[in-house]
């Protein structure tokens, strides 16, 4: 399953040149010409001494390798590199604020999707990805093609080796420099199953998505559209410490995947822009 995920990751990066042709339509999408300049957004991931933890420092350089090629480029090199996809947490006080934005965006559609999925009894929490491992790999052998491009865990599945325990996550050590996961579930006999995940990673004033993933056989029952509503809510409620401060949320970049998850991304009011992550200054 680590292979897959791994393999999968270095196909959709030999991608990018070739993904980046749609980065024209797309930008038509946001009244933006080919060649406009977009937002530069300065990420800034917290200054080494503040933190106690060692993680923090490796999630940081993570951060600063992963996001190095978002800088904005000119010239010939610009054609490879994506954009990101970025929600202004600024701009919504409140998350009702924000689900009023997606409905309007979506005529309704988004907030209706994840009404009947909990109207259908899906449930959505925090969760510990290593206590949902048979579940996890359930949901990745569903489909084999996505929005985003080839699952190849799903062409070469194995059944996973230990069952779910369904173990509570633990806070993280620290509130600014994290890697959380969130989950969605359906009522069974036998309790809770698992059907799709979505995990977040912070770094200072920057939550970005990843591993975002539902079984096939309830996307139609709106059970992704839930999920990312009720983590989103909990990212713009604010009352978590691991959510204070928080400025930026990514999903993805705007050239990857289908025009589906482009239009799914719009529709949910993330907006293109460049990055750039400031690099901390250790104490002397």
């Amino acid at each position: 399953m680590a292979l897959a995920s791994f393999l999968t990751s270095r196909l959709h990066h030999l991608l990018d040149p070739w993904q980046s042709a749609t980065r024209k339509s797309r930008l038509r999408d946001y009244a933006l010409q080919p060649g406009a300049f977009l937002p530069v957004v300065h990420i800034h991931p917290e200054a080494l001494h503040c933190c106690e933890h060692s993680l923090c420092e490796l999630l940081i350089d993570d951060a600063i390798r992963f996001h190095r090629r978002n800088a904005p480029r000119t010239g010939f090199r610009r054609r490879g590199v994506p954009t990101a996809m970025l929600l202004d947490m600024e701009r919504y006080p409140t998350a009702d604020s924000y689900l009023r934005a997606v409905s309007k965006r979506s005529h309704g559609n988004v907030p209706r999707a994840a009404k009947k999925a909990a109207r259908l009894g899906i449930t959505c929490a925090p969760i510990r990805p290593e206590s949902y491992v048979a579940s996890i790999s359930a949901i990745g052998a569903s489909k084999r093609f996505r929005s985003g491009g080839p699952v190849l865990s799903a062409w070469f599945h194995a059944k996973a080796a230990t069952a779910d325990t369904g173990e509570a996550p633990a806070p993280p050590p620290c509130p600014t420099h994290w890697t959380m996961a969130w989950g969605a579930f359906v009522q069974e006999e036998s309790g809770p199953r698992l059907i799709a995940h979505l995990s977040l990673r912070r770094v200072g004033d920057l939550c970005r998505t990843h591993d975002i993933m539902c079984h096939g056989d309830y996307l139609r029952a709106g059970a992704m559209k839930l999920l990312f509503i009720e983590t989103t809510r909990w990212l713009l409620d604010r009352q978590a410490p691991e959510t204070q401060g928080l400025r930026w949320l990514m999903y993805g970049a705007m050239e990857h995947g289908s025009a589906g998850l482009h239009e799914w991304k719009r529709l949910m009011c993330f907006e293109p822009a460049n990055l750039v992550v400031e690099r901390p200054v250790a104490a002397l």
